[in-house]
């Protein structure tokens, strides 16, 4: 059973509630990404994958200079360096558009990676750092916890305002007929039999409604940047 107490430490609470809006941003991120390159510029899989897989780059090297930088500058410094590199990557895909490329998009993932591994990795050691010995598995669990309940709140969240939005869409063009499904824009073989009107309309469909979704992004991670900015200010831990 999670000990309430652990609620009563400043550094815990706004770790937690950190972790939470990145896992928002974490699993919103990888479910939309795809998506978009293949359906809105009509990239392959193997490209859409590249623009994600960069995340998973930037994320491991952030958490490598994390474990130095905690020493060197403190919890804080480090933490809020990763809110500023969530702040920077969100607001890079709130620009993007199709004309910008999967070179853009990649870039962005990587920025977006650097504060998932600025970030998670300084939560965890400072949060260990912070609670008696009996409580750190606790305490760590308890983080994990927030960060899995985010993915799934992102996801759905996300994930619903893009289906709204893009009915929406739809149905402000007035359209008579049926729409093909959006599977037929992200495969190339099915892509090829849609009619150059209706691959438009549905390419500009779903740039309106991915639009919404990263500016939804945008606001989370300038929301993670405000709450970093509680993070108590402490002294760099010993070796």
């Amino acid at each position: 059973m999670m000990p309430l107490y652990l609620w009563k430490n400043k550094l815990m609470v706004v770790a937690n509630i950190a972790t939470l809006l990145s896992g928002m941003i974490i699993l919103g991120l990888s479910s939309s990404l795809p998506t978009y390159v293949q359906g809105v510029m009509g990239e392959s899989a193997l490209v859409a994958g590249f623009t994600l897989s960069t995340l998973s780059i930037g994320w491991p090297i952030a958490s490598t200079a994390a474990g130095h930088l905690v020493l060197r500058i403190g919890f804080r410094k480090t933490a809020f360096l990763g809110g500023i590199a969530l702040f920077a990557g969100t607001f890079l895909f709130f620009l993007l558009d199709a004309e910008k490329g999967p070179i853009y998009a990649g870039f962005s993932s990587f920025i977006v990676g650097i504060g998932m591994g600025l970030t998670s990795t300084t939560f965890i050691v400072a949060i260990q750092s912070n609670v008696s010995w009996q409580a750190r598995g606790s305490a760590t669990s308890l983080n994990m916890f927030m960060r899995v309940i985010g993915s799934a709140v992102g996801t759905a969240l996300l994930g619903g305002i893009l289906n709204l939005r893009l009915q929406q869409y739809y149905q402000r063009q007035a359209i008579d007929g049926d729409i093909p499904n959006t599977d037929a824009v992200l495969n190339e073989g099915m892509r090829e039999t849609l009619s150059p009107d209706t691959l438009a309309l549905m390419q500009e469909g779903l740039t309106h409604a991915f639009h919404t979704v990263f500016l939804g992004l945008f606001l989370i991670g300038t929301l993670t940047f405000i709450i970093l900015w509680f993070f108590p200010k402490d002294t760099i831990p010993n070796q």
